[in-house]
């Protein structure tokens, strides 16, 4: 605020005005019913509860906004230029999801950003329903908006920081609990309105797991965890049956069940991949992500023929042998007159795949990514991020052949055509790549399916 002065006139105009824009509650969050949905949308929001520091002025300093923030309002005002707008309103806004790319349900989408205003500027006019440059700044410079960018959150510390920040706020008392009361009050500011009773009942019910009528800390931490996973059920109804006493059921059921357990993993239909297919995110930013995505990913694939090649060192079975000697020789790059000719019927060129091991493809097809996007992260991936899998694998392997081959099937052939799929869908629809550009992603997602079948 400037000076009390304009406080006042403010004030004054506001009387002629109408009713200011009331904070977002569960519509603008996405307009998720459930009290996990509403955390979980809520949760960079609820630093609010925390700290307020909203500007309600037009002369917003960049100093209070990331550069991604100042990117985006340099390019709004040009936009705006281009189209002879002074301010962005609803046609404005569906031409630049157009521009972007945006392919998802877009109703509600302009009232949701026109009361993300309003939370940021009490004085907005909504009902005027445009935006002017100043009124994004404005959004752009207040809470949450300048969180994600901030240090805090650039490490693995930043959700737990936040989760124990949230609930010692939320302890009033400070008994290290909260009682019910405490909730609604928590409540009450995340949501910047009054809950219903329905709201808050359900609410408690969830947080307090053990039913005493109290939150603690861990029940506390544990939802909001919890609140930002995938809804999927792991396992079946009776796989513990079949994985605790597999002497009790047939080897068929015993590697279902893990194939169950396998395919439903969060891992595999996780809610980033499933984004990543849809281009949800717009091309632009879907195909910087799918760039950072596989540029990580070189490093956990690294090992695979490795792996076979040990495998083979430990079977006696000619029939087993053959197998995995099938495999080894189309990962590098040769193929049945059968496979070519359906590739080239896709516009695959035979040159183009034919004596080149896969590993090859992957890295051209990176490099592809980085060409046409103009830039590379291939040197900024930590060595760190593979540590869980290369334990993993060496605990594995300390059971022989049958840990080798665990890591092969369950941890690769069976899951990597769902997974390359979804990121095969995600090039196509962010960068328009042809099948000759995708033949890494097309020749795995067929291939594998049928080395899985031969290695089940």
């Amino acid at each position: 605020d400037k000076t009390t002065d304009r406080a006042a006139s403010a004030a004054q105009e506001h009387e002629q005005k109408p009713e200011p824009a009331q904070p977002p509650a569960a519509k603008t969050l996405r307009r998720r019913s459930e009290f996990a949905g509403l955390l979980a949308q809520s949760g960079l929001r609820a630093s609010l509860y925390l700290e307020r520091k909203n500007s309600i002025n037009g002369n917003v300093s960049k100093s209070n906004m990331s550069e991604g923030a100042i990117a985006a309002i340099d390019d709004l005002t040009l936009q705006l230029k281009f189209w002879g707008k002074s301010s962005l309103d609803e046609e404005a806004f569906n031409l630049l999801l157009d521009d972007i790319g945006y392919s998802r349900d877009r109703d509600g989408l302009f009232d949701d950003l026109l009361e993300d205003i309003g939370y940021a500027n009490p004085f907005f006019d909504v009902t005027s329903r445009t935006i002017s440059v100043d009124n994004m700044r404005q959004m752009y410079a207040s809470e949450p908006y300048r969180i994600p960018e901030q240090a805090v959150f650039n490490n693995g510390e930043a959700l737990m920081s936040f989760v124990e920040a949230l609930f010692r706020t939320a302890d009033v008392t400070g008994d290290n609990v909260l009682d019910y009361d405490e909730v609604k009050q928590m409540l009450r500011k995340l949501l910047g309105s009054e809950p219903t009773q329905e709201v808050i009942d359900e609410a408690f019910k969830a947080l307090d797991v053990d039913g005493d009528g109290q939150v603690n800390f861990e029940e506390f931490k544990s939802f909001m965890l919890k609140a930002n996973v995938n809804d999927v059920s792991d396992l079946s109804s009776d796989f513990n049956e079949a994985i605790l006493s597999p002497s009790h059921s047939s080897d068929l059921k015993f590697v279902t069940e893990l194939e169950k357990y396998c395919k439903a993993h969060r891992g595999v239909n996780h809610h980033l991949l499933q984004n990543l297919a849809t281009a949800a995110f717009g091309k632009k930013e879907t195909a910087d992500l799918l760039l950072r995505f596989l540029s990580a990913y070189s490093k956990f694939n690294s090992n695979f023929i490795s792996n076979i090649n040990a495998l083979l060192e430990m079977l006696d079975d000619l029939c087993h042998i053959e197998v995995l000697t099938d495999n080894l020789e189309e990962e590098m790059g040769h193929y049945d007159e059968e496979t070519l000719v359906e590739g080239e019927k896709m516009g695959i060129k035979r040159e183009s795949i034919e004596g080149i091991p896969h590993r090859q493809l992957f890295i051209e097809l990176v490099e592809l990514l980085e060409t046409k996007l103009a830039r590379s992260y291939s040197k900024f991936i930590p060595d760190y991020i593979c540590e869980k899998l290369t334990h993993a694998i060496e605990e594995s392997m300390k059971h022989g052949k049958l840990g080798l081959l665990a890591i092969l099937y369950f941890g690769s052939e069976l899951i990597v055509p769902q997974i390359y799929s979804y990121i095969l869908d995600g090039l196509r629809l962010s960068m328009g790549l042809t099948n000759e550009e995708a033949k890494f992603f097309i020749l795995h997602i067929d291939m594998d399916k049928d080395h899985a079948d031969s290695l089940r």
